[in-house]
């Protein structure tokens, strides 16, 4: 490569190694006195920070290289950089029986792999002196993993349907769903993998071990790559700018299809899906809406009932619950967003000397201008997930502006 095509050229590394220790731990009691109690007419305390001698520090080590180029007199620049982060000792929340005064205290049980890279790509393809196209773009993934398998009592069910609980071998972030087998062809109810002919090999095992093999993990609720793509287009006064967002690897769930179980008020909206929902034998083979039970009947019992195994383990509130939890309801998060789209005039120099102006131009724009993505998330934005409760979608928003300087 001939030397003079490189404009500039640069290499970046770092290495750091970190020791963290949590506000309000301590390896002995720490006791607080409190005034003379007037009724006992005795000297008062309580426990300020409870006992902790086996915590540890938790330690962190991370690197970080990077490699900056300029090309062509700098109309191609690249900026890369890549990471690495390793948490040992890591810190988490183990639940205890309030017996021992507290119901959870922290502990040193994990170990969790961090990395990532990230890429800025800036282009001028063609650049006259009267018009000018501007490229950017921007994209990153990262890799993170969880490599230690936490306390047998540390998460309960939510934390696995909401993606809150670490578990051995999946990405932070990974949130688990109910095994969909379909709907009962009988009555059009939602049926689920809960092993209740196997029960059997569900008994001894923790909850971690029960909820993991009940439920199936769906994905990660943060994109594993993202990025964004910028345009920008000058023609003398005139000028264009288009930005676009884009998100991969991620998974949605879609809202609650059900609120209350199986209870709808005549005051209320329901969802439209409701609709489609199965009504006669031989309609499973073309929905999975489960049918509208009639409450005073059997079915609605059964489907209303909670679902136990193992040791005295719930593992779904009521069949509706779970339908809303259900791997069916799990979609693709990918998408690609027209983020921004504005037009700008900038009125020539020589007018504005005519009427002692410095600058003016005149500004529309649009925000939220479209997205593509899943069909199946039928309106749902795809920021958007079942975690949080029913949400307008993003709307597209319009301005016109004037700028003016003296």
């Amino acid at each position: 490569m001939d030397p003079r095509w490189v404009s500039n050229l640069a290499l970046r590394l770092s290495y750091g190694f970190q020791g963290n220790m949590l506000d309000g731990q301590s390896p002995v009691m720490i006791l607080k006195k409190l005034p003379l109690n007037a009724h006992y007419n005795e000297l008062m305390s309580k426990v300020e920070v409870y006992p902790n001698p086996s915590l540890k520090w938790e330690k962190t080590s991370s690197f970080n290289v990077g490699l900056d180029f300029g090309l062509f007199n700098n109309a191609l620049q690249v900026n890369t950089s890549y990471y690495y982060k390793l948490t040992k000792d890591a810190f988490m929340n183990r639940t205890v029986s309030s017996v021992n005064g507290r119901k959870s205290y922290v502990i040193n049980s994990g170990e969790i792999r961090n990395s990532g890279y990230s890429v800025d790509v800036s282009l001028s393809p063609v650049s006259t002196d009267n018009f000018r196209w501007t490229l950017s773009t921007s994209f990153s993934q990262v890799f993170n993993e969880m490599n230690t398998v936490p306390g047998a009592e540390e998460y309960e069910l939510d934390d696995f349907l909401s993606g809150n609980a670490l578990t051995k071998g999946h990405a932070v972030g990974t949130f688990y769903s109910y095994k969909f087998l379909g709907l009962n062809p009988v009555d059009g109810g939602p049926m689920f993998d809960t092993m209740q002919e196997r029960k059997e090999e569900l008994i001894g095992k923790s909850k971690y071990d029960v909820f993991t093999t009940i439920l199936t993990p769906s994905g990660q609720r943060d994109p594993k790559i993202q990025g964004g793509l910028n345009n920008s287009f000058r023609y003398k006064s005139l000028r264009l700018n288009i930005s676009f967002n884009y998100s991969l690897g991620s998974k949605v769930r879609l809202f609650k299809l059900y609120d209350n179980g199986i209870e709808f008020s005549a005051l209320e909206n329901v969802n439209k899906d409701l609709t489609k929902r199965w009504r006669n034998p031989g309609d499973e083979r073309y929905t999975n809406i489960p049918c509208m039970v009639n409450a005073t009947t059997g079915a609605s019992k059964r489907y209303g009932a909670n679902v136990i195994v193992g040791e005295n383990i719930m593992v779904g509130e009521n069949a509706w619950t779970m339908y809303n939890y259900g791997s069916q309801r799990v979609v693709s998060g990918n998408y690609l967003q027209c983020q921004d789209l504005s037009l700008t005039y900038d009125v020539p120099e020589k007018w504005l000397n005519r009427i002692g102006l410095t600058s003016l131009s005149v500004t529309a724009s649009t925000s939220n201008v479209f997205t593509i993505c899943s069909s199946k998330l039928k309106g749902q934005a795809p920021t958007q997930s079942g975690f949080a409760e029913i949400q307008l979608s993003d709307r597209p928003a319009f301005s016109l502006g004037l700028n003016v300087a003296f």
